[in-house]
């Protein structure tokens, strides 16, 4: 797959109407559906006719909202621990490939999961390309080891392409062996579905948007820390907390009383994040950030996130460029180098956060031109031909 070639789709092939052939059934397989996944459902819907397949038990709590995605049928599955702590199997999924056949299985790429090494070999023995969609290896550059090293050789040799996140997610697959015929980049992203222009920023505003979930590792109780020093040296600065999760009754019951939090829980109409987006100046995700960075880009907030990559939850985070698309702040400085690095983006001329602002929508553009949904479904396509 080339750039020209999904530039073609983007523009010639998606203005088209397309008439799905019911016989090209295609599983998409996933642990649970995210909003932000629904964009992808809708693309290869537009080909194929496709089988979700996911666990919705217990999202809400987690800070997912719970989606009914339109598709030809979607398939709740059981998740599972097997044989040992941190080896999962997904129910349903192998037993329907063997029985049903389909076209195509879209998969996550999670190596804990045994049924994941099962669909490869079903889909290796019955000829069913299998292509699994994934972070590599960019979170252990440091520490692969061998036997990850070999599962990552493996899973690759045995799927009939790995889709990679990004360019360092492929980088990290080729440093383990993995061949570069296999591995293909569709830079991961979401489609925002109400943006905000950079034209409507002035670059003084006085909030900064948390949006995303309050999990492990969010950070975000160094963030309101951070924010009340600047507070206490009589800086005109509110942070707005957009998101649910399971440290949400925590950090309201120690963080509460701070006057300077906006608490606004689980959001999921969009058009509420971007009205909510319009008071602040940038966005900030203080720990392991994510797909979160891609969300604050289309709402033409430049990110602040922390300078270690391998440390954050995906590789969306190296999308940031310091001082143009975003800032970075040393994350070994803890509570000390955020509150820091945020006095310095305060002393920042408008006119340059408003530079900041246009950098980071014309990055969500770029990210999406096309979408990740359609860059998956020709993807998919050419698996088909070949």
């Amino acid at each position: 797959m080339t750039d020209k070639l999904l530039t073609e789709w983007s523009t010639a092939s998606l203005g088209k109407s397309t008439t799905v052939d019911s016989k090209r059934t295609v599983f998409y397989v996933q642990p649970l559906i995210a909003h932000y996944r629904m964009e992808v459902i809708e693309s290869l819907n537009r080909l194929f006719a496709v089988k979700l397949f996911a666990s919705s038990v217990g999202i809400e709590s987690n800070g997912f909202s719970r989606e009914k995605p339109a598709c030809a049928e979607f398939v709740e599955t059981q998740i599972s621990q097997v044989f040992s702590p941190g080896i999962n199997m997904q129910r349903e999924v192998v037993g329907r490939i063997l029985r049903e056949r389909p076209a195509a299985v879209l998969m996550f790429a999670d190596i804990r999961y045994l049924s994941l090494w099962l669909a490869l070999m079903a889909g290796r023995a019955m000829r069913i390309p299998v292509l699994i969609h994934g972070q590599g290896l960019y979170r252990h550059e440091e520490d692969v080891g061998l036997i990850r090293g070999l599962c990552y050789r493996v899973a690759v040799a045995l799927s009939t392409q790995y889709i990679c996140y990004t360019d360092a997610s492929r980088r990290s697959l080729e440093r383990v062996g993995c061949p570069s015929g296999k591995l293909i980049v569709a830079d991961n992203s979401l489609t925002v579905e109400h943006t905000v222009d950079p034209a409507d920023k002035t670059g003084k505003e006085t909030g900064i948007l948390f949006l995303g979930r309050l999990r492990d590792d969010s950070n975000v109780d160094a963030l309101i820390e951070a924010v009340g020093r600047l507070r206490s040296e009589d800086r005109q600065i509110t942070l707005h907390l957009v998101g649910g999760g399971k440290h949400g009754a925590q950090l309201k019951r120690l963080y509460g009383d701070r006057d300077y939090v906006v608490w606004y829980g689980p959001v999921f109409d969009e058009s509420r994040i971007a009205a909510i987006s319009r008071q602040c100046r940038i966005g900030c995700y203080p720990g392991a950030a994510g797909l979160s960075v891609v969300h604050m880009f289309g709402l033409s907030l430049p990110p602040l996130v922390h300078d270690e990559m391998q440390r954050h939850m995906g590789p969306e985070p190296g999308y940031v460029e310091d001082g143009s698309t975003g800032f970075f702040y040393p994350r070994e400085g803890g509570v000390d180098a955020l509150a820091d690095t945020l006095r310095r983006v305060w002393t920042v001329p408008p006119d340059t956060m408003r530079a900041a602002a246009a950098a980071a929508h014309s990055k969500y553009q770029q990210l999406n031109s096309p979408t990740l949904g359609r860059k998956l479904a020709e993807i998919v396509r050419a698996s088909l031909k070949a």
